[in-house]
């Protein structure tokens, strides 16, 4: 997890790694971006498709990790445990 505060001090910033079931084509990978850019305060999203991995950079003053699985549940795709190397 990294954090960091913008010049104002107004908002953090926080990446997490998202572990993700389900995606099995590259319209799976466009459908998991869509969905979590969707989510208020998400500035960046990265989906790996062959590592079922999704690193999220988000606000935490105007997002957390519940709204970014429900998110991913919505557009039916399972949130799950960081695949381990």
């Amino acid at each position: 997890m990294n954090e960091r505060e913008n010049i104002a001090g107004t908002s953090t910033l926080e990446t997490h790694d998202i572990g993700i079931d389900g995606m099995t084509c590259d319209n799976c990978v466009l459908r998991v971006e869509k969905a979590l850019r969707g989510v208020n305060g998400v500035t960046e999203v990265r989906v790996n498709r062959p590592a079922a991995l999704a690193t999220v950079t988000f606000d935490t003053t105007k997002t957390h990790i519940p709204q970014l699985h429900d998110a991913l549940l919505k557009s039916g795709y399972r949130p799950s445990a960081r695949p381990v190397d």
